[in-house]
């Protein structure tokens, strides 16, 4: 049975993924700039953290919640232009997971779990990792992704196509 809506559920999730992608950016941006030796810092990198592992669980929920809910009715749009949908949207995935993996293997290479628990008194150096590199590039890249993304929506809000009240919270 095709929707005209995501389920709410779905819309939750969008939502909240949203929030603490936006959430996660601004605290690790924020964090590289506090003293290594703060207490700012170590709160601010527990959450960036907490919220990283967040973030990896809400988005497999919401790939099973789109794999087995109800599928929603096809926006009118061209072949080519659907085609560019599914690739944002497949990038946007794949490129949240990479982050995530990229920030677990930087955590896993270095001192950075010892950091967290309290044990040492400065934050780790993480530069010189190719995974906290790579970790920070793709956050850029995640970025351009959304900004893709919501430029889409809008594009096709302005052609009447009606695709803000499929994942607008609290539309019924």
């Amino acid at each position: 049975m095709m929707r005209e809506r995501w389920s709410n559920a779905s819309v939750g999730l969008h939502w909240l993924a949203a929030a603490l992608i936006v959430a996660l950016a601004t605290a690790g941006f924020l964090m590289t700039n506090l003293a290594v030796d703060s207490a700012a810092r170590l709160l601010v990198a527990r959450m960036h953290t907490l919220g990283g592992a967040t973030l990896m669980l809400l988005t497999v929920a919401r790939l099973v919640l789109r794999r087995r809910g109800p599928a929603v009715s096809p926006l009118p749009v061209s072949e080519l232009h659907r085609r560019g949908v599914v690739a944002i949207h497949a990038l946007l995935y794949g490129v949240t997971f990479l982050i995530g993996a990229t920030g677990f293997v930087t955590g896993a290479r270095s001192a950075w779990p010892d950091y967290l628990r309290g044990q040492l008194a400065k934050a780790p150096a993480l530069e010189t990792l190719a995974s906290r590199a790579a970790h920070a590039a793709l956050v850029f890249v995640l970025l351009g992704l959304v900004l893709l993304h919501v430029g889409g929506v809008v594009l096709q809000q302005a052609r009447g196509g009606g695709v803000l009240r499929r994942m607008a919270p609290f539309q019924k």
